[in-house]
């Protein structure tokens, strides 16, 4: 990976939005003081419809290549053809070993970028 990766912005999507926001802000910054970074993601406030939570959850493209160096092996190995959906699906899958019942993909402002 040589290009730079820009800003990730993803759809947080959840039915126990404070559940799970919580969980996902901890791990979040966890991973964040491990990469030794500060002020690398946020999450918006929810829109909430029909039972459901959705909010925005932007990810800096530093924090998102300092996560891919130190968990290269797993996320190359996640589904998915690009690298995008690879890191997604294995961000998801560590919220869900966190517990987070919250569904994230790719926010469409990311693929017009």
């Amino acid at each position: 990976m040589n290009d730079p990766i820009g800003t990730f912005i993803l759809d947080f999507q959840t039915i126990d939005f404070g559940v799970d926001v919580d969980i996902a802000k901890n791990m979040l910054s966890d991973l964040q003081r491990r990469c030794e970074l500060e002020n690398s993601f946020a999450i918006d406030d929810p829109l909430d419809r029909a039972g459901w939570s959705f909010a925005k959850l932007f990810l800096s493209g530093q924090f998102v290549e300092k996560l891919y160096a130190s968990n290269q092996y797993e996320i190359d190995r996640a589904r998915g053809k690009k690298f995008e959906d690879k890191f997604i699906g294995w961000l998801g899958q560590q919220l869900k070993n966190k517990g987070c019942g919250a569904q994230i993909k790719a926010a469409l402002e990311m693929k017009e970028l």
